[in-house]
């Protein structure tokens, strides 16, 4: 990404959906998903690089394939661009 003139950017973010029984536990969380920004702002391919617990890896990747970009630019070319996101499961406060 070092040398793009423009870094991708989002334009719209699809939230997780919480696993209802971590939710419950109040259990919080990371997952860390790699992927592939093609030339049109589509992610292609997003894997799970490391996640806090496990129940947490299905839904940040149904999330981020829903996600939209404005692609990266290089010489004035919309170019593909590899991406790592970290996506929080943070529980609501209550009350």
């Amino acid at each position: 990404m070092a040398d793009l003139e423009k870094r991708p950017e989002l334009l719209a973010a699809v939230p997780p959906q919480y696993p209802e029984a971590l939710r419950r536990a109040r259990v919080e969380g990371t997952v860390t998903v790699v992927f592939v920004l093609d030339e049109t702002g589509r992610v292609e391919d997003p894997r799970v690089e490391s996640s806090s617990h496990k129940e947490f890896e299905t839904p940040a990747l149904e999330a981020v394939r829903k996600w939209k970009f404005k692609p990266g630019m290089k010489d004035g070319q919309a170019v593909r661009t590899y991406l790592r996101q970290p996506i929080r499961f943070r529980v609501p406060a209550s009350g």
